[in-house]
């Protein structure tokens, strides 16, 4: 039988990922501490709220992606059964499985998955592959394989 291949989460991408929203926070916490000092009430109210968002962005990321990553927990696996993205947690078995393609983006692609039928998710599925370590392309192209093996053998 097929050995299951397993994709890490990605270091870079979840260091990227918490970088941003503590870039933000740092900018308007500054802006906050000054409009407080200087009796700007409206604007430190929302600058505050503008920080709360920041903060649970970052800490959400820390949570969901940095953690993960750094304890280097599988974020993509392909096995026997299908495909398990553990960003979402959705689990893809092969017998729904229509189709594989890749959609290209500026930052990062996305792997669609045509489902045979209707589900919860839609009759089509896209794994972000911004969270997944390795190079886009040859995820696509050996998930391509796996599925094409596991049409084969069943």
């Amino acid at each position: 039988m097929t050995e299951p291949i397993q994709y890490p989460y990605s270091k870079n991408s979840a260091f990227l990922g918490i970088l941003l929203p503590l870039v933000f926070f740092a900018f308007t916490f500054n802006n906050l501490r000054y409009s407080f000092l200087h009796g700007y009430t409206v604007s430190w109210i929302i600058i505050a709220i503008s920080d709360l968002i920041f903060f649970s962005l970052f800490v959400f990321v820390l949570i969901k992606r940095l953690i993960p990553a750094l304890r280097n927990d599988i974020a993509l696996e392909l096995s026997e059964e299908g495909i398990t993205d553990y960003t979402r947690n959705i689990v893809i078995e092969w017998a729904d499985v229509k189709n594989i393609d890749m959609q290209m983006g500026r930052n990062s692609s996305k792997m669609l998955i045509d489902l045979k039928q209707e589900t919860d998710y839609g009759k089509q599925i896209a794994i972000s592959l911004r969270w997944v370590e390795g190079k886009d392309l040859e995820i696509c192209e050996t998930t391509q394989a796996y599925f094409e093996e596991m049409t084969r053998l069943s």
